[in-house]
């Protein structure tokens, strides 16, 4: 009884072991060897954020940015609903309407600021509605001048910038 029942065990144990390889797919961005740590790390995230301020020493730039929660796009006043930050209109003494203005809102409860490493090779995007006529408005030397008050959108990978975008707030 015991042999039967050490053979049982030994055969579940062999038919676990997968001898067929799975064929690692080249065109996708997590291979098999990948943990999600690895794919985390290795994944550009999207910052959107403020600009406090500009740290330009001689050999580098990097940039203060004080991150926020950006909510737009169809589910927003329903967002907007959960975070008590709706707004609502009366007729009447009932409620008409539940929105919010403009069709985004942002939250910043906390004013921590985080610093990015901006190389020279990335991409600034700057809003040429906000410009009027003005040229070359992509570029550091427009962005060093007028990035106060505006929000910006920040593609990074490992605490270096890959692209900076201005988002048109209304």
């Amino acid at each position: 009884m015991k042999l039967l029942i050490a053979l049982l065990i030994s055969a579940v144990l062999l038919s676990c072991n997968n001898s067929k390889k799975e064929p690692v797919r080249k065109d996708t961005l997590a291979l098999k060897a990948d943990t999600l740590k690895n794919i985390i790390a290795d994944t550009p995230g999207v910052v959107y954020c403020y600009i406090m301020g500009i740290d330009k020493n001689p050999d580098s730039i990097f940039l203060k940015a004080d991150p926020a929660d950006y909510h737009y796009g169809p589910n927003v006043v329903e967002e907007a609903k959960k975070m008590h930050r709706a707004d609502t209109s009366y007729k009447n003494g009932k409620i008409e309407d539940i929105f919010v203005p403009d069709d985004y809102f942002i939250v910043n409860d906390d004013k921590q600021v985080t610093r990015y490493y901006l190389p020279k090779e990335s991409l600034i995007t700057m809003d040429s509605r906000l410009s009027g006529e003005e040229k070359n408005i992509n570029t550091f030397d427009y962005f060093s001048k007028h990035y106060a008050s505006s929000f910006f959108k920040i593609k990074v990978l490992n605490n270096r910038i890959l692209s900076v975008d201005e988002v048109f707030l209304p």
